[in-house]
């Protein structure tokens, strides 16, 4: 099922990105080279203006889109608060006003012709600086709204929905349901985009939860190749996990440049190898520890042959064992410290009050064990354990209970 407001939303939204950028290109067009601070504080100025009202009408095209796409899955949640989506308007994401965040292009050209940098080239350099943060002031602020509408509607989660030909980190994301308080990981130029669902079965009658691996077929070789790098496409199509060798480029360490790589860096990282990592996990499975883990650059460069590539990536926990994400829970509870039966959400007769009661229990008795309940790599002092002790005391007197007058 087609979202027809989901098309339409997207096509206004790229329609006002356009025109904010076409706005800050011509505006800069217009600076003098030989007094850049000076003559592009006005025009900043009114570009701010400008992208300031276009801001506007972006979040109210993101947050009506919201309802409205809720109303085609013949859905309708009555919001707690009616969100001001005006108030989002002249800042960045980040919360810097716009006026600000525009002099960065100017003092970016200035550093590049203080360095050597050709003057036009400078500019050039400015130039694609103001596009990029007029983009990502548009996509933010769209981002921002349709979130905050669906934060003020109860039930509500949403499902990211990508184009088909985003990057390699946005379609391993695509088709994922994230609760309604869960931020939008976006990159510079993402366009990916909030549906706000009821549940899960409406976001799987709407064909939106996906397999990656079903987007990464959906490719020809070359794209395959292009998205996700020569060698990282090869271990998908060896058969290696998609989401490990994606995340796995986080991390990533330089140790050094192979005489049969021709130019390619051999690399690890340390990402997966936490206590709760899988890759650290599948390796305890193995009876050894790991720290580090190859990145699939390294396993390739480094392989004599296809049959040692998919070794090392079943090793590296790149291809992952049968039944393994069926078999996570059992193996993280065997490594749990204490019982953390309470943290994982597993007692769901528990009150408040009672989880209120055991928390501060649980905190007690790590101190009296010599573990400082708040810092893991602090002492534990005897301030550390009268404050355990008093907490505990206040709770269990009172049952968890919070007493109002």
């Amino acid at each position: 099922m087609t979202l027809q407001t989901l098309t339409d939303s997207q096509q206004t939204l790229t329609r006002l990105e356009l025109a904010a950028t076409r706005t800050a290109r011509r505006l800069w067009n217009r600076t003098n080279p030989d007094d850049i601070q000076t003559s592009w504080q006005p025009l900043s100025n009114q570009l701010a203006d400008i992208l300031a009202s276009i801001q506007i009408h972006v979040a109210e095209t993101a947050a009506d889109a919201n309802l409205m796409m809720l109303a085609e899955q013949h859905e309708y949640v009555r919001p707690l608060a009616i969100p001001d989506t005006a108030a989002l308007a002249g800042t960045t994401a980040q919360g810097q006003p716009l006026r600000e965040a525009l002099q960065a292009p100017a003092t970016a050209t200035l550093h590049a012709i203080k360095t050597g940098t050709p003057p036009l080239e400078a500019m050039q350099t400015g130039r694609t600086l103001l596009t990029l943060i007029t983009a990502l002031a548009v996509n933010d602020v769209a981002r921002q709204a349709a979130q905050l509408d669906i934060a003020t509607r109860p039930g509500v989660s949403w499902v990211r929905v990508e184009a088909p030909n985003c990057c390699d980190r946005c379609m391993i994301l695509a088709g994922k349901i994230f609760r309604w308080n869960e931020g939008f990981l976006r990159h510079p130029h993402c366009h990916g985009r909030h549906v706000p669902v009821t549940s899960r079965d409406k976001a799987k009658e709407l064909g939106y939860v996906t397999d990656p691996m079903d987007g990464f077929r959906d490719l020809t070789r070359e794209q395959q190749d292009r998205i996700f790098g020569r060698h990282s496409a090869q271990a998908i199509r060896d058969g290696a996990d998609i989401y490990q060798v994606v995340n796995a480029k986080r991390g990533m360490t330089e140790i050094g440049r192979s005489q049969r790589a021709r130019g390619y860096f051999s690399m690890t990282t340390t990402e997966g190898t936490t206590r709760y990592g899988w890759s650290n996990m599948i390796a305890g499975q193995q009876g050894r520890t790991q720290k580090r883990r190859l990145t699939v650059d390294a396993i390739y460069t480094l392989s004599r042959s296809r049959e040692q590539a998919v070794e090392l990536l079943k090793r590296e926990g790149y291809i992952l064992p049968d039944h393994w994400r069926e078999d996570v829970p059992d193996i993280r509870r065997s490594l749990w410290l204490h019982n953390n039966d309470w943290r994982q959400g597993r007692h769901e007769t528990m009150t408040t009050a009672q989880k209120r009661v055991q928390n501060a229990r649980l905190r007690y008795e790590a101190a009296l064990a010599g573990r400082n309940p708040y810092l893991s790599n602090a002492p534990v002092t005897p301030e550390i354990l009268a404050q355990t002790e008093r907490q505990y005391r206040h709770w269990l007197s009172r049952e968890g209970q919070i007493y109002t007058q």
